[in-house]
């Protein structure tokens, strides 16, 4: 039996087929009437005005022949004419252009621009669902030339401004004194015609290079608003070129409107890649770890840790991440950097955020910290391809001081330790092959022990500290309890050991998707991922996100064969290491060099002391830096 929805689907459908748009429409009315203005009832609508909509004059702006012959092979809105700007005068085309347009609406076509094929469609939808609407903006994707996307709508504003009712003037004023463009580009943008006719437009203080976004804003400026928070359209990012001048021609002309009365709002400041001023006066020298003891991210501050106590720092640990401090050294996901007078952020593993490259920074934002950690070259060229987005940007910059398990590698006492380990667990064989996955869940460990445990080789089972997860911890007691002592080459380790002491013992490490496979790079040892191994950390679990190159990957079929390849060295896995290496950098001098940071910009300092760490600062960018004109 049919769905009210799938009998008017159907009856719609047949509609259009048929070009009975008068039917369509009442098949609608009646819809909307029982069930109200649903996404279903907005699908509907937006596929009837598609076919039988008012019609819109789509405005090119210096747009070559291919662009528009591209765009129109896609775009399914058929009432549409299209006329075209040139020369970079489209405030006057536009003023020209009005008194003789005819059409309900009209948007804009630009260069370096992708458009959802339903965008004319959805916004006139949109502008006719709230009648008092002047012109209605939608959001927008970033994406680089291959169509990838670098970055999504901002979310921090999308409850805020997500499907609301706004006033120009405000809009634009709240975008230039926080310098966060919300408007996107005229791409971005659709007015009424009737609207339109009622401005008084005027290219006074407008140079080339602002010629479209003075066009944009000064159709937004008088009217109402609504602000529609799908992306209809994806701005692909310029590669980077200096953009000074226009910096200068953009604040001569928010001062010109301001002047003029049509803006009251602050002259912008942009985004600086420079370390500005140290503290005026020297703080505490006393430096609070957000760190959970319990947790696998302690291990890779530790060191920092024990460095700053070397140093003649007072260190408090605590897991409060609202905790009050002088000096904070943050490593978590979620941050309150608000609560540190000098705030220091650095990643807790090396594959970070990964669901979300390249753009990690989208999610995990570091323009509230102080100071901005990473480990080394692949990090850094990540951060490169996302640094026009301000959210990047730490106050006094970005530094690639290194990964700080990196600085214990060669230190004896991590080899001593192993070996002592190696003497407690009296392993049977020379080939040792480490099992450390991120979750234990669906027999995960039950999978690498049939897999492997007939070969000569040790098993050594290192699972990390779950007591705080009784389902996870759970999974890793009944595995211990099906596996220990059945057989005599599977061996335990504690959960509280460092990973890198069990790493050290192993000549190979199978894992899912853990930041551990790039830990062992720091000892040279090859690592496994399985790809058919699910993750519990969402519902239902989600596959594998494996999105490096320097491990070895397979399927849990595949395990055993892939590991005996490796043993006999029929597979070359020191290509895998070598690539991996791009991750670290500074391996030896990272701690030394984070503490040297902390004292240039806290503590009291020789006005021409120059650390070595300055030298480290990332300040290049891969694009444009996403500006109000951009």
């Amino acid at each position: 039996m049919q769905t009210p929805q799938e009998e008017m689907q159907q009856l719609i459908d047949g509609c259009l087929a048929n070009y009975d748009f008068k039917t369509a429409r009442e098949c609608l009315n009646i819809y909307r009437n029982s069930f109200g203005c649903d996404s279903f009832y907005e699908s509907c609508t937006i596929s009837l005005l598609s076919c039988d909509g008012p019609k819109v004059t789509l405005i090119g702006l210096d747009i070559i022949d291919s662009t528009l012959e591209n765009y129109l092979a896609a775009e399914t809105y058929r009432n549409l004419e299209f006329v075209h700007f040139t020369g970079n005068d489209y405030i006057n085309d536009l003023v020209s252009f009005l008194p003789s347009c005819d059409s309900k609406y009209f948007c804009f076509l630009e260069e370096n621009q992708r458009y959802a094929s339903s965008r004319i469609a959805s916004m006139i939808y949109h502008m006719q669902e709230m009648s008092e609407l002047d012109a209605v903006v939608c959001t927008r994707n970033h994406i680089d030339s291959s169509g990838t996307t670098i970055a999504h709508p901002d979310y921090a504003y999308e409850e805020t401004l997500g499907n609301k009712v706004l006033q120009g003037k405000l809009l634009l004023e709240y975008s230039i004194n926080t310098n966060v463009n919300l408007y996107g580009t005229p791409s971005t943008l659709m007015v009424s015609t009737a609207y339109a006719k009622t401005l008084s437009l005027s290219d006074t203080q407008v140079t080339p290079d602002l010629c479209s976004m003075a066009l944009l804003y000064q159709l937004l400026l008088p009217a109402r608003i609504g602000y529609l928070y799908t992306p209809y359209v994806s701005t692909i990012l310029e590669e980077y070129r200096d953009t000074s001048a226009t910096q200068e021609h953009y604040k001569s002309y928010i001062r010109f409107l301001s002047n003029a009365g049509q803006l009251s709002c602050s002259i912008p400041e942009f985004s600086k890649v420079s370390p500005s001023s140290r503290q005026k006066e020297p703080l505490a020298r006393d430096i609070t770890f957000i760190t959970n003891q319990a947790d696998g991210g302690y291990y890779n501050i530790l060191p920092v840790i024990e460095e700053a106590r070397r140093r003649g720092f007072q260190v408090h640990l605590t897991n409060n991440r609202y905790a009050k401090a002088d000096i904070c050294v943050y490593s978590q996901h979620i941050c309150h950097p608000e609560n540190a007078k000098f705030s220091i952020i650095l990643l807790h593993d090396m594959t970070q955020g990964s669901l979300s490259w390249p753009n990690f920074w989208e999610v995990e934002r570091w323009n509230n910290f102080d100071l901005g950690i990473l480990p080394g070259k692949t990090w850094a060229e990540r951060w490169k391809q996302c640094s026009c987005f301000y959210y990047t940007h730490p106050r006094q910059g970005v530094f690639t001081l290194g990964y700080p398990k990196s600085d214990q590698i060669h230190s004896d006492e991590l080899q001593a330790r192993a070996e002592k380990l190696r003497q407690k667990l009296n392993l049977k064989y020379d080939y040792t092959i480490l099992y450390a996955p991120s979750w234990e869940n669906d027999g995960k460990e039950d999978d690498f022990i049939q897999a492997l445990a007939s070969l000569k080789v040790n098993l050594i089972i290192k699972q990390g500290n779950w007591k705080l997860h009784p389902e996870i911890q759970e999974n890793i007691d009944k595995m211990r309890k099906l596996h220990e002592y059945k057989y005599d080459n599977v061996y335990y380790i504690a959960p509280e050991e460092s990973i890198m002491t069990a790493i050290a013992l192993c000549d190979l490490l199978v894992s899912d998707e853990s930041n551990v496979m790039t830990d062992a790079i720091l000892l040279n040892k090859p690592s496994i991922a399985i790809t058919d191994w699910l993750i519990p950390d969402e519902t239902p679990s989600r596959p594998t996100c494996i999105p490096i190159d320097y491990v070895i990957k397979c399927r849990k079929s595949e395990l055993r064969q892939t590991a005996e390849a490796v043993m006999t060295h029929t597979l070359p896995y020191e290509d895998y290491i070598q690539k991996g290496w791009d991750t670290f950098s500074n391996v030896g001098n990272c701690c030394r060099e984070i503490i040297d940071a902390i004292e240039y910009f806290t503590q009291k300092v020789p006005d021409n002391y120059s650390p070595d760490f300055l030298t480290k600062q990332v300040t290049s960018s891969r694009y444009t830096l996403c500006t109000m004109w951009n």
